[in-house]
């Protein structure tokens, strides 16, 4: 018999934390589900972990082969996939009781095709990520960085086998595919609720990795900016495409330039009102000479694009960053 569920679990050298995601799933309380669960060549005891579990829990499907990377170990398990739906998790993370229960309602009250939900960050790193909720929302937010937490989502299982994970994409594979799928007419959902912890660690991404991701997400948006925005606005996509890399650091004058387009953008499509608020905070912080000039333009945002509870701290740090002035913040910065 056929789950209504397919959860696609990657799992390489997992042994650590890989029982306390185990039993996350087993206790989710909706219960029509299968695990694929893949040992993608791990060295330690994750193999001996999930088979121990699925002799517990026969919902749980154990692939174990040499190490073929994680798009390739994503796609093998898309590919197995027996149910209607398909649910990513992680190894290392931990699912609320609620998750699948929740998402497949978001899913099936809104018409969504994809589903992420909110996550709390874990381990080295505390507090929480709010993602968009909507799909105009989400499709304006995916200009600049992931709209949805990979490790949250829940996909339709045709659309998946369809349009499987791009191996050009490594390291930003999610951001890929999600631009893809966008272009493709999907519709997007986040639950506005927390339904995944997200363990956080020193050295989850080196150094090398970071570049190439940057570099990989900088082909994303060359893709997909130009396609998404509205005709009148196609001239600027050049522009928008080199100031949207997260990395990027801006002068004035740059953060000028784009929030000016943010306000334009919100012109044509009122609904994405909801997603550029950390967008536009993170460019902030991105722009180290910040003055006076910025923090007037940044109380212009604040009221067209709100924040979430969860930045207001982060907001009064850099608007008093830009009401002392870069002397002054220099100033502070040599006392340190």
């Amino acid at each position: 018999m056929t789950s209504r569920i397919s959860i696609v679990l990657p799992c390489y050298n997992a042994a650590a934390h890989l029982p306390e995601t185990l039993a996350s799933l087993s206790a989710q309380t909706f219960r029509d589900f299968e695990c694929i669960a893949i040992d993608d060549g791990s060295r330690d005891a994750t193999r001996q972990i999930l088979e121990a579990h699925a002799a517990q829990d026969p919902r749980f499907c154990i692939i174990s082969r040499e190490n073929r990377g994680l798009i390739a170990t994503l796609n093998e398990g898309i590919a197995a996939a027996r149910g209607e739906w398909i649910a990513r998790m992680d190894a290392d993370d931990i699912a609320h009781t609620d998750r699948l229960e929740k998402q497949l309602a978001q899913v099936e009250a809104t018409g969504a095709d994809i589903c992420g939900s909110w996550i709390r960050f874990f381990g080295d790193r505390q507090g929480e990520w709010h993602l968009p909720g909507d799909d105009a929302a989400i499709r304006a937010h995916l200009i600049f960085n992931v709209a949805l937490a990979h490790p949250t989502v829940l996909a339709r299982a045709s659309l998946l086998k369809a349009h499987p994970y791009d191996q050009a994409n490594e390291f930003a594979e999610d951001y890929g595919l999600w631009c893809e799928l966008a272009l493709a007419g999907a519709k997007f959902a986040n639950v506005p609720q927390v339904l995944l912890d997200y363990r956080t660690h020193a050295g989850q991404i080196s150094q090398a990795r970071a570049s190439a991701q940057r570099a990989t997400g900088q082909r994303v948006r060359e893709r997909y900016i130009p396609a998404y925005l509205p005709e009148d606005l196609k001239p600027l996509a050049p522009r928008l495409i080199e100031l949207a890399e997260p990395a990027r650091l801006l002068t004035e004058d740059e953060f000028c330039w784009l929030a000016v387009f943010l306000l334009r953008l919100l012109n044509w499509q009122p609904l994405c009102r909801t997603a550029f608020g950390p967008i536009w905070l993170d460019a902030l912080q991105r722009t180290p000479y910040a003055g006076w000039r910025l923090a007037l333009l940044t109380a212009r945002l604040a009221r067209a694009f709100p924040l979430p509870r969860s930045e207001g701290r982060r907001y009064l740090r850099q608007l008093a960053r830009c009401i002392a002035g870069p002397r002054v913040c220099g100033w502070l910065k040599g006392l340190r």
